[in-house]
């Protein structure tokens, strides 16, 4: 079997929003907010030549006020079909250290594109924009439910 690396999944990737959810929150005047980004990644599906991921960012206000956000988005990378025969992903034996080590090259668009909808909500109606990493973050969880 080939050893694994990004240069063998294809450029183009299906994504989608799935989910995304904007509360306003009463603003206590004179309360200093400190605002938190959680990243989740789970690997909802394996198959032989692509991997299906849900990216989800949490922002959170301590103490609760402004806002809270959250957005999922849905991820499939696939393998080349020049090297479908050669490589399995359902039977590689080095896919979670994979992914650990190439997550923001797999799933940065989704990363990319929750940051970009938080900014613009965020900035609507004459707000200032809250500007999330583009990638996700170091202590993003990764959770594999198959």
């Amino acid at each position: 079997m080939q050893e694994l690396e990004m240069k063998n999944f294809i450029p183009q990737l299906e994504a989608r929003l799935l989910n995304l959810s904007y509360d306003v929150l009463p603003i206590s005047v004179g309360t200093t907010v400190n605002l938190t980004v959680q990243d989740e990644v789970n690997i909802t599906k394996v198959e032989k030549n692509s991997i299906t991921f849900e990216c989800t960012r949490n922002l959170v206000m301590e103490p609760k006020s402004i806002f809270e956000a959250k957005a999922t988005c849905f991820i499939k990378r696939s393998i080349d079909p020049k090297l479908a025969e050669e490589i399995d992903l359902t039977t590689y034996d080095g896919l979670n250290e994979f992914i650990q080590h190439n997550l923001a090259n797999l799933v940065n668009s989704a990363f990319a594109n929750m940051s970009h909808i938080f900014a613009s909500i965020t900035a609507s109606f004459g707000g200032a924009p809250f500007i999330t990493p583009p990638i996700p973050t170091p202590n993003t969880r990764i959770i594999r439910k198959i």
